[in-house]
């Protein structure tokens, strides 16, 4: 029996993934962490399973079976071991921060907490996989996973690209992934004139490479409009929806939730002022409470953003920087030390060439609260002041689209952002600071020192040119890697099953490694 730990599992499919696993791998689950909705499911599927709310590991609250036993005392030696994670996993806490509530003496308490809790969970359970719904990002998964790398117990975890369904299986996000590797096999063969592609992914490159107004639909995310208009039943005509009964049910699920919020105050991990994580629970008051002044922060926020930005001189050198939402995954864990993105902007404005500018724009989800509320733990005045700091740097007023700032850049700079993708299909070198999906694909500069940075501007200056033949390699090594299914259900495309998808997620892991060039 391979005892295994499923962590962030929280769709009713992910139970039909880990039978399959069960059946056919004996990976037989021993604990299980996901939003307390799902306890019943797990525990009818799996009784001898230890269940664990999500929401409660975030705060650092054990497990039943668990809350009774001593967590053993750390010392010196471990905790440099783990040092680095402790600056990681600090800074990922900003999605719990409701407006300033969490100091950083509270937070390294927390830390401290987290990492003698999952020592003792891996002590007593000597699990021999842990698998990830997604990377791990939501602090106390962080720490689970990087206990898990110290004693070399094997990992899993789901990445999704953006071409929507399109998802594949690492075993760490710092490593090389399949994808990469694969793409490396076929560049040591001489690359074929034709390389086949399918319809989809034909459409969806020519998408990229075309005007934005027919970009796809999550490229463009225009500023003060909907993120993802045109997806949702509401794109439908009246008559459509009328006759549209297979959504009856999810409609009338949504007007249910609506109806809840309204006396019960969403799952939240926010730790409140004055009080521990573990003791922190908003009632319904404090929670509209807290979101009126996010609200108004972001909006002050914004303000400010439009003060300080300045309209853009297309006629000069310059590398378009894209900023990635915060506080996400995209850049905690996966943009390291970059995590705070102004030590990129930094880096590029002291790096360049006289004459070069430095042009950045914010993500156009990170001013809506609304949509993302933890958003309010991602932006200060001082993030702006610093990044419009450098004199060869300034801000972008937010209504430019992406594909012009893209289309008259030198190169594009990111952590992990899609928008990297989008420009290497319109032919842009990329120059990324983290640990993107794409990162081993041509056109890509991986940037982790001074040297690699000015290195990668003199060859883009010198008109580095991308091998359009290697960028469509690529695309067919994604492809041949890639699992048709979605880990979320607002990225499927395909119109399959849950059980469908859970076969297909499922035999990701347990051919994990296995393919044929």
């Amino acid at each position: 029996m391979i005892r295994t730990i499923y962590s962030g599992f929280t769709l009713s499919f992910w139970l039909d993934v880990a039978k399959i696993l069960a059946k056919e791998g004996d990976w037989q689950p021993v604990y299980w962490i996901a939003a307390p909705a799902m306890e019943s499911a797990v525990k009818d599927s799996f009784p001898d399973a230890i269940f664990h709310s999500y929401v409660d590991a975030v705060k650092g609250i054990p497990a039943l079976e668990f809350s009774q036993k001593t967590l053993e005392p750390l010392d010196t030696e471990f905790l440099e071991q783990f040092s680095k994670c402790q600056l990681t996993t600090l800074r990922m806490m900003d999605r719990m921060d409701a407006l300033d509530s969490f100091k950083y003496r509270e937070r390294v308490r927390l830390f401290h907490r987290l990492l003698r809790y999952w020592r003792l969970v891996l002590d007593e359970i000597q699990p021999k996989r842990v698998v990830f719904g997604v990377i791990p990002h939501m602090v106390y998964d962080y720490v689970l996973y990087e206990l898990c790398k110290q004693r070399g117990i094997q990992t899993y975890m789901y990445e999704s690209t953006p071409l929507r369904g399109m998802t594949f299986v690492m075993e760490d996000f710092v490593d090389p992934s399949q994808v990469e590797k694969r793409y490396q096999q076929l560049l040591k063969k001489p690359i074929p004139e034709e390389i086949p592609l399918s319809e989809e992914m034909e459409n969806y490159l020519q998408a990229l490479t075309g005007t934005y107004r027919d970009a796809p639909v999550y490229v463009r995310r225009i500023y003060k409009e909907r993120p993802y208009e045109g997806l949702t039943t509401s794109s439908k005509s009246f008559f459509k929806k009328i006759f549209d009964f297979q959504n009856y049910g999810a409609y009338f699920e949504k007007q249910k939730r609506i109806i809840q919020s309204k006396f019960t105050p969403p799952e939240n991990y926010l730790k409140q002022n004055k009080k521990k994580p573990e003791n922190s629970n908003m009632n319904v008051l404090e929670h509209r409470v807290f979101i009126a002044r996010a609200h108004r922060k972001m909006r002050r926020l914004e303000a400010y953003y439009h003060r300080l930005a300045e309209e853009v001189d297309f006629s000069r050198r310059y590398i378009y920087v894209a900023l990635s939402f915060q506080p996400e995954r995209t850049t905690s864990p996966m943009g390291s030390i970059y995590v705070d993105q102004s030590l990129m902007v930094d880096l590029l404005a002291k790096s360049v060439p006289q004459g070069w500018h430095i042009y950045v724009k914010e993500h156009p989800f990170q001013l809506t609260p609304s949509k993302f509320y933890r958003a309010q733990g991602g932006r200060s005045r001082d993030f702006y002041d610093d990044l419009a700091a450098p004199p060869n740097a300034s801000l972008v007023p937010m209504p430019i689209n992406s594909f012009e700032m893209i289309d008259k850049a030198r190169a594009v700079a990111a952590i992990t952002g899609t928008v990297g993708w989008e420009a290497l299909q319109r032919g842009k070198p990329v120059m990324v600071f983290g640990y993107p999906w794409y990162r081993g694909c041509e056109g890509v500069f991986s940037i982790d020192t001074r040297h690699s940075c000015e290195s990668a501007i003199r060859q883009i200056q010198s008109g580095y040119q991308i091998d359009t033949q290697k960028l469509r390699l690529f695309a067919y090594a994604l492809e041949k890697s890639a699992i048709r299914a979605s880990v979320e259900r607002h990225l499927q495309i395909e119109a399959i099953t849950d059980e469908q998808a859970a076969e297909r997620l499922a035999r990701g892991i347990l051919n994990f490694g296995q393919y044929n060039l």
